[in-house]
């Protein structure tokens, strides 16, 4: 097994077993600061430092406990759960010209998703659609790609990780040459089976209307062979009403009203 192998299985086993957080999961969790039990805002977006490969601050939406903005340096965050983010007091809710190491970052606004992957050697590997954070260290663990020649579950979903990349820009996603052989992609597997899962459901539905159709069809022709045979029909004569021709108006008998 070569290098490239032995790391997509370990990958995959960590990605499997590790807590790593996706992105968009940070996003609007509530802060809470645990010594005063203040809830201060809200996650509004995700300061990243490329040259890290992690997750440089927090940049808080205030809903009114403050007047300009606020960030949290990552380093701060004592916990990152499934319904709120904690930091140990409400001091550590900084503005971002008093910290200067940080500042560039929050003016460069630098993001992953949406940008394009691109191998050393000029392999296009699709768009970044999400990447996942270690939330006890803010490291990116991996990134999530869809597009490009990927071929994977359905829509072409796969995963590198954050080792195999060289450079995070705003335009460009560099990679490490060779790099799509350590892509995590969907089980393509997975796709032909449902494949077969839909083929061999519509050819149930198909069999069972035939079924259905050659019952009712059985169920008519016994019906009709259980249906008394028609009577056939009786010619009834009509009866003359108009007096025969051979007697005449002065034989057949007026009645006359009575007098008066």
């Amino acid at each position: 097994m070569n290098t490239f192998s032995k790391n997509r299985q370990r990958i995959f086993t960590e990605k499997e077993s590790a807590p790593v957080k996706p992105s968009r999961k940070f996003l609007s969790l509530p802060i809470i600061s645990l010594q005063e039990g203040h809830q201060i805002g809200y996650v509004k977006s995700l300061i990243l430092n490329a040259r890290t490969k992690s997750l440089a601050a927090i940049v808080v939406d205030p809903k009114g406990f403050f007047k300009d903005q606020r960030i949290i340096p990552y380093s701060r965050v004592v916990s990152v759960g499934d319904d709120a983010i904690t930091i140990d007091k409400e001091s550590h809710v900084e503005k971002p010209s008093n910290l200067p190491e940080l500042l560039e970052l929050v003016k460069e606004k630098l993001t992953i998703i949406g940008t394009k992957l691109v191998t050393e050697t000029g392999k296009t590997l699709g768009n970044a659609d999400e990447y996942y954070i270690d939330p006890k260290t803010g490291k990116i663990t991996q990134i999530e790609i869809s597009g490009g020649k990927l071929e994977g579950f359905l829509s072409g979903k796969a995963w590198i990780a954050a080792e195999y990349i060289t450079t995070i820009g705003h335009d460009v996603i560099v990679t490490q040459k060779e790099s799509e052989k350590a892509l995590i992609v969907s089980d393509k597997g997975l796709n032909d089976t449902l494949k077969n899962l839909v083929h061999s459901t519509s050819h149930l539905a198909s069999e069972t209307t035939h079924t259905i159709s050659k019952y009712f069809k059985k169920d008519r022709s016994k019906t009709t062979a259980h249906l008394a045979p028609e009577k056939a029909l009786v010619q009834v004569d009509e009866i003359e009403t108009t007096p025969p021709e051979s007697k005449t108006s002065s034989e057949i008998p007026i009645t006359k009203d009575p007098l008066g």
